[in-house]
């Protein structure tokens, strides 16, 4: 809130949620083929009024986050960016 300010913030608040990964099939997938860190990111993809936003956090094996991000981009990008994200 203190370095995008208070519009952005709130923003991000009341943003919907448009992907959300990875999911159960892809777990069980990670965990068949020994992938961990393909299980290990967990992400959403958030449209709100003004911007989009992209978390990501990856998790150690017991689920604590170690590595993280937030990015706040144009909504002009959500689409392309959701494409390259489902198909990774």
């Amino acid at each position: 809130r203190v370095i995008y300010g208070l519009a952005v913030y709130q923003d991000y608040q009341r943003a919907r949620l448009v992907y959300d990964y990875p999911a159960p099939e892809t777990v069980d997938l990670a965990r068949r083929q020994d992938r961990p860190l393909l299980a290990a990111q967990e992400g959403q993809l958030l449209l709100g009024d003004r911007y989009a936003y992209w978390m990501e956090v990856t998790n150690t094996e017991s689920g604590k986050a170690f590595y993280g991000h937030l990015t706040i981009f144009q909504k002009e990008y959500l689409d392309k960016l959701e494409t390259q994200l489902r198909d990774r």
